[in-house]
């Protein structure tokens, strides 16, 4: 069972669950949708916004299952020490690698738009640096600094928000322009976006409150997720028309450039620094799942211990692809594995759940 002294409140259940989803992908989606399905981009983001609840469900069902268990125990009651194990090694795999490709994403971002001359590898490390100090510590610990790093929203909402006073709300319509197979397409490139929401399998078992009131709670981060990925899109398919979108990868940065706020000439560098501090918090998240993986797998109490050598993997892995094209091959990798593991293992391991339950007799 969880130990008191761990327990999380509802109220931070629901700033880790936003702070887990809200990553580097936002920057550039009102791009990828406008190619996809031009104004009907807000529509996509609805779908996805109703898949991520649907497979939030699912782990929420696992989770209730097995009350004080997290991922990595309910995998060792429901498959044994062998396949368990096995479970639990894919599991740090698959955060190993999505830590690495957030990491990558946000450093060829800042590298990009800021540090044009900083060499690659030195970003990565200072991001590794930064992540492994967080990622160390208690959970209680990180959730406090995920509680004050969602005040940051404030200034970025704010800034991103004064961009609709140059918008033109005829450029988003017609919204099924592309028709509805698109925009489902669509919805496949908001989803993907929007992971991270799995860290409620780790840190389920650790808050407070009834199941209801949890599924509540993290339902309720989901939909201000969704609701926040609808106003960037929005507001960046109102300021740019459909033609200018297709020639600006980052939409939301240029936006942000290109306000005018007379004491400020470029207002993206006040924008990027504000956001690296939620791409860290997004970083920690899955360097301390992958800790927490391996002390369970060695039979640990601690996660410290693991942490460095989670970071020097997450390191090498970010400063292996030295090409566009392998930068993008990783990308693909990991939008694959995110698949698997969002919703493949889970429906696997919740069927399975139900199976063993009638086998010994268990209520369902």
């Amino acid at each position: 069972m969880a130990q008191k002294e761990k327990m999380i409140s509802r109220d931070q259940l629901f700033l880790v669950i936003i702070q887990a989803q809200i990553g580097v992908g936002v920057l550039s989606l009102p791009y990828k949708l406008n190619n996809t399905v031009k104004g009907g981009g807000t529509l996509s983001v609805l779908i996805a916004g109703m898949t991520t609840q649907m497979i939030i469900i699912l782990m929420w069902a696992i989770m209730r299952k097995f009350p004080g268990l997290s991922l990595y125990n309910i995998c060792l009651k429901l498959f044994g020490k062998f396949i368990g194990r096995i479970f639990i090694i894919a599991y740090i795999g698959y955060f190993v690698l999505l830590g690495a490709n957030v990491m990558l994403s946000a450093v060829e971002l800042l590298h990009r738009w800021l540090l044009q001359s900083t060499p690659r590898w030195v970003t990565l490390a200072l991001f590794s640096a930064m992540t492994m100090y967080l990622a160390k510590e208690k959970l209680t610990t990180i959730v406090r600094f995920y509680a004050l790093a969602t005040l940051l929203f404030i200034p970025l909402i704010l800034l991103i928000s004064y961009g609709l006073t140059q918008a033109h709300m005829e450029y988003m319509f017609p919204l099924m322009e592309k028709g509805l197979f698109n925009i489902i397409k669509g919805a496949k490139e908001s989803a993907i976006s929007m992971y991270g929401f799995e860290i409620m399998l780790l840190i389920y078992p650790f808050s407070e409150g009834t199941d209801k009131q949890r599924l509540f709670t993290i339902s309720m981060a989901n939909l201000f997720v969704t609701l926040f990925y609808v106003f960037v899109v929005a507001t960046c398919l109102t300021v740019f028309n459909s033609e200018q979108l297709k020639f600006i990868p980052e939409p939301v940065i240029y936006l942000v450039k290109s306000l005018n706020f007379y004491i400020v000439d470029r207002a993206d560098v006040l924008f990027l620094p504000i956001w690296a501090i939620t791409l860290v918090c997004s970083i920690v998240y899955y360097c301390y799942g992958a800790a927490i993986g391996m002390s369970v797998l060695f039979g640990k109490k601690e996660h410290r211990p693991f942490t460095p050598l989670v970071k020097v993997l997450t390191f090498s892995i970010a400063l292996a692809p030295m090409t566009p094209a392998a930068v993008h091959k990783l990308d693909k990798i990991s939008e694959y594995t995110a698949y698997l593991f969002l919703a493949g293992l889970p429906l696997i391991i919740y069927i399975f759940s139900l199976f063993m339950s009638k086998k010994t007799g268990e209520p369902a």
